[in-house]
C-alpha cells in the first residue's frame, strides 16, 4: 500500500478558523499521515511548496493530497485519489467546475520529481493555474475521480485576510508568462 500524506497549509486568521479546520480533519479518511503547516507564510505557493518538501522528503510520502483547511470530505476516501503518474482531483460540491484546482488534489511523488512545485513568484491567485499548465506541458495526465467528493464550505475565507495582495498583480504575471489571462486544462492550452 502506498504511503499517503494529507498536507494542509493552515493560518488561523480569525476566531472561527479552528472549527473550520476541525470539521475538515474529522471528515477525512484513507490516509497514513497528516501534515499541517501552521502559520502565515509569505505567499500561498511558498506554503504549498513547504508542505510538498516536507511530505515527500522527511515523511517519505509516495502521494501527497494537498488540500485547503476549509473542505469537508463527503464521499469516498483520500486514498481513492492516488493514481500512479497522474494528478487527480475529486469532485467539489458534487461537480467538476475545473479539471484541476488547488482546493484538493493528489500529487504522486513521481510527478513532483518531474515537474517540481508551485511558482513562488505568485502571491495567491493563478499559481494553481500556472502549475496545471506545467503539468500539461510535461504530458502529465490530470483526472477527476467522481467517486470522491469534497464540500468547499468556506471559500476565500482566508484570502480576505491577506492585505495588499490583489488578483491583478498575479493576473499580470500570468499574462506576462503565458500571453493570456486564462488556461483551460481540458483543452490543453
Amino acid at each position: 500500500m502506498p504511503k499517503v500524506v494529507v498536507a494542509i497549509s493552515y493560518w488561523e486568521c480569525d476566531p472561527e478558523k479552528r472549527k473550520v479546520l476541525d470539521d475538515c480533519l474529522v471528515s477525512l479518511k484513507g490516509y497514513d499521515q497528516l501534515l499541517i503547516l501552521a502559520g502565515k507564510q509569505p505567499t500561498l505557493p511558498i506554503a504549498w511548496n513547504m508542505c510538498l518538501d516536507l511530505a515527500f522528503g522527511t515523511m517519505q510520502a509516495e502521494y501527497v493530497v494537498m488540500m485547503n483547511d476549509d473542505v469537508i470530505l463527503t464521499n469516498g476516501t483520500v486514498a481513492e485519489l492516488c493514481k500512479p503518474d497522474t494528478v487527480v482531483s475529486p469532485l467539489i460540491n458534487g461537480d467538476v467546475w475545473k479539471k484541476f484546482h488547488a482546493h484538493v488534489f493528489c500529487l504522486p511523488k513521481t510527478v513532483w520529481e518531474k515537474v517540481g512545485g508551485f511558482d513562488e513568484r505568485y502571491q495567491i491567485y493563478y499559481s494553481d493555474t500556472q502549475f496545471c499548465l506545467k503539468l500539461v506541458q510535461n504530458n502529465i495526465p490530470i483526472e477527476t475521480n467522481r467517486n470522491v467528493d469534497f464540500m468547499h464550505a468556506n471559500p476565500a475565507r482566508t484570502l480576505k485576510h491577506f492585505q495588499g495582495i490583489t488578483e491583478k498583480s498575479d493576473r499580470d504575471l500570468f499574462i506576462e508568462l503565458n500571453g493570456r489571462d486564462w488556461f483551460d486544462p481540458s483543452m490543453g492550452y
